[in-house]
């Protein structure tokens, strides 16, 4: 029973450091971004972040870790993809 208040608190204390993650790589990008011209390397960066955020967000808060790989696959797809069009966007 003991286990299962541990693994309860520390899964809510993790969700809670994951955020924290979340909110300070969103910081960190929209600092680096705001000052500067827009370079294509600038662009790889951010967009790099939105997928390492996109995964934290799909696996973690979405709760798709253990989900029908079909649907994972999907999911973590998105934004890589999305960030590869956008990138080309801006190289040409």
């Amino acid at each position: 029973m003991m286990s299962r208040v541990f693994k309860s608190k520390f899964a809510g204390l993790k969700l809670i450091l994951l955020w924290l993650l979340l909110l300070i790589l969103t910081m960190a990008t929209a600092l680096m971004a705001e000052p500067y011209t827009v370079t294509i390397g600038l662009v790889a960066i951010v967009l790099l972040v939105t997928v390492v955020k996109a995964k934290i967000l799909v696996d973690s808060f979405m709760g798709l870790r253990n989900a029908p790989l079909f649907w994972r696959v999907m999911l973590l797809a998105y934004a890589p993809v999305l960030g590869v069009i956008i990138t080309l966007t801006y190289a040409f």
